[in-house]
């Protein structure tokens, strides 16, 4: 006789348990590592660009550099800014700007490589150690950091790109985190949350990097990496004691948490879809979101590895407060994104606009916004509130981009929404290899504001030209090639209920 589900009503004793008075829900004891993860990872990626201020000799440019870098508005000039060098502890390298640039590009060529196979990996051996480990090896690597930069140039790079190539894992593997984890009326909140680590993680590393290389802490610069190493070495610690792959085998969940999470989440097929590469790499919409994610990510890019440099040359801010204003930009734009994505929910729960057009007027507001405020700093002379000023506009404005392209993979297809947005970030990402590539060439002879307007003026074409083509081509809808994953999910058994039992007939 077959076999069927029949759902029969639980006697009180089976009923799930209530929390303990002093129970704290397990999911949010993964968002909370997961929070601080993303924290550690985006502050050992940005640090490099703070201390870059403190590794480089400057006084030993040749004359012409020297002369130039001075002239550059001279009255922002102060003593504790002209010899602040010479409080600097630590090794003092001389690198010129391209050399620079090459370092600071470094990261990027191994965190392009480990996107997609990050979340591959993810969902074949299980996320926690994926993402666990990615954060490790960025930590170790990170520890490796002054070491290797007194070897040489080489050393220096190559370390680089190994942090590039663990940290590359986690961003893909963490879907997969919050895919386990998240309750469906709670994903959006535990995932923003997540993400905003990374925010978080720019807006303390900048300012504390800042002092702690003009300390005497650990021999100055070098405990930038040393501290913000160490701290990832201990996430990791946390991390694997308190965290399990899915809440069915966490042992110190309630059942009432566990019934939470189970009955309210997505049913998943049983087969994973294909992936229609071809069909999705003709795809117009497709490539809309790819060049908008190219868009947001050199801009933002150059102005996360840059900027403190730029407010340093050209503004001559001393190292303390350039960590702080370096990171003032980025605590706008985690509030910002906030704000955007709430107002985008309540257009879409309005029905006055379609989700295409939703996700096209704040994707423009993201990209010709900044794009807009970039001009603006290439014709405000030396006013340094006026230009601090625009870049926090900046972004600001390009908080929209988190309601535009980058929920677009989930509404153009949800059951493909992690592949496509790790061929998205990866072919993105090549943005943090070019991106220091442009500036070290334009500010080759000199760190000029002539020299720097011409990357502005390129960034500022780059947002522009990107966001047309998403305003032109994009789509929100759900595309063709679903049919692809359809065809793999349609013969797959409904999951039974939590509280189904098998009976015979």
């Amino acid at each position: 006789m077959p076999v069927q589900a029949t759902k029969i009503k639980i006697p009180e004793k089976f009923q799930p348990e209530r929390h303990p008075k002093c129970y704290f829900p397990r999911r949010y004891i993964i968002t909370l590592l997961s929070f601080f993860g993303m924290f550690n990872v985006y502050a050992m990626r940005v640090n490099l660009s703070v201390a870059m201020v403190a590794m480089i000799n400057s006084t030993v440019d040749t004359s012409e550099n020297t002369t130039r870098y001075t002239a550059e508005c001279p009255l922002l000039i102060h003593e504790d800014t002209r010899d602040e060098n010479k409080g600097f502890k630590g090794e003092q390298y001389h690198w010129d700007s391209k050399t620079q640039g090459m370092i600071l590009g470094a990261f990027f060529y191994g965190y392009v490589i480990t996107q997609i196979p990050g979340g591959m990996m993810s969902e074949k051996v299980g996320a926690k150690w994926i993402y666990g480990g990615g954060v490790l090896i960025t930590a170790i690597f990170s520890l490796l950091t002054p070491l290797a930069a007194s070897w040489g140039i080489g050393a220096f790079v190559t370390v680089r790109v190994l942090e590039g190539l663990g940290e590359g894992v986690t961003f893909p593997s963490m879907n997969t985190i919050i895919s386990n984890w998240a309750p469906k009326l709670e994903r959006s909140r535990i995932s923003t949350f997540i993400h905003t680590g990374a925010q978080m993680g720019n807006v303390f590393s900048m300012p504390i990097s800042g002092w702690l290389s003009s300390s005497d802490l650990l021999g100055g610069w070098p405990s930038v990496f040393y501290v913000f190493g160490t701290l990832g070495c201990l996430w990791f610690l946390l991390w694997s004691i308190l965290v399990y792959e899915t809440p069915k085998s966490h042992p110190g969940i309630s059942s009432r948490e566990l019934q939470h999470i189970q009955k309210n989440k997505d049913d998943k097929p049983q087969k994973k879809p294909k992936v229609p590469w071809l069909t999705l790499f003709t795809s117009l919409p497709m490539w809309s979101v790819i060049i908008a994610h190219i868009g947001h990510n050199f801009g933002f890019l150059i102005l996360l590895t840059e900027l403190p440099t730029y407010l340093s040359s050209i503004l001559h801010f001393n190292i303390k407060s350039n960590g702080l204003l370096s990171a003032l930009p980025y605590i706008v734009e985690a509030i910002s994104a906030w704000i955007f994505s709430f107002c985008a929910d309540r257009l879409r729960h309005s029905g006055k606009l379609s989700i295409t057009t939703i996700r096209k007027v704040f994707n423009s507001i993201g990209l010709f916004g900044p794009a807009a405020c970039l001009l603006g700093v290439t014709v405000s002379g030396c006013n340094p509130e006026l230009i601090i000023g625009l870049f926090t506009l900046a972004m600001a404005l390009n908080g929209g981009v988190y309601s535009g392209f980058n929920v677009t993979h989930v509404d153009m297809n949800p059951d493909l929404a992690g592949t496509t947005f790790g061929i998205t970030n990866a072919i993105s990402n090549l943005s943090g290899i070019i991106g220091p590539t442009v500036v070290g060439y334009f500010t080759a002879s000199g760190a000029t504001r002539a020299n720097w307007s011409s990357v502005f003026y390129i960034t500022a074409g780059v947002y522009t030209v990107c966001g047309a083509f998403f305003a032109m081509f994009a789509s929100a809808e759900l595309q063709p090639w679903i049919k692809h994953t359809e065809n793999d999910t349609k013969n797959t058994k409904p999951e039974k209920s939590f509280y189904s039992i098998e009976t015979k007939s």
